[in-house]
């Protein structure tokens, strides 16, 4: 039997993440077009609001849909305590121009009582690897929320 977190994950599949309490998951408004235990994918437009000087995607926003699809991922594992992000490592490879499309797969490399390590993958159009992104994240002992509030 699949896990709470999951199947309501699971559900989404193919749509927009909109029922989340997360804000800024909301208004990245991603795509989650796979989700598995441990492992997501998701696509993300790149628009003009997310671009820096160049209009280029934003190094700092890069930053932030790396740890919100980190964080996502490891949540599909339907932990009962929440475990919130200590680092965040990313390497930034190429620039991607406004009003691309990418895609990010993350993955949970190892899941701990008390740490957990996930890592990222961010794609263009072409497939060309434009960023990669680990974190650890950390076991608070606190009771984990419910992450889709409005989803039976």
């Amino acid at each position: 039997m699949k896990n709470e977190n999951y199947r309501k994950l699971k559900a989404l599949e193919g749509q927009h993440f909109k029922d989340t309490l997360s804000k800024a998951g909301k208004w990245l408004n991603y795509k989650l077009i796979k989700i598995e235990e441990g492992e997501i994918e998701a696509s993300i437009h790149v628009r003009e609001e997310f671009t820096n000087p160049s209009e280029n995607l934003h190094g700092g926003l890069i930053a932030l849909i790396a740890d919100e699809l980190l964080g996502l991922c490891f949540y599909t594992l339907g932990h009962e305590t929440f475990y919130t992000t200590i680092n965040l490592h990313v390497d930034y490879l190429y620039a991607v121009p406004s009003g691309s499309d990418m895609r990010v797969q993350a993955k949970v490399l190892r899941s701990g009582k008390r740490m957990a390590n996930v890592e990222c993958f961010m794609f263009d159009t072409e497939n060309r690897l434009i960023a990669h992104a680990t974190t650890n994240l950390m076991n608070t002992g606190s009771k984990i929320f419910n992450l889709t509030p409005n989803i039976s």
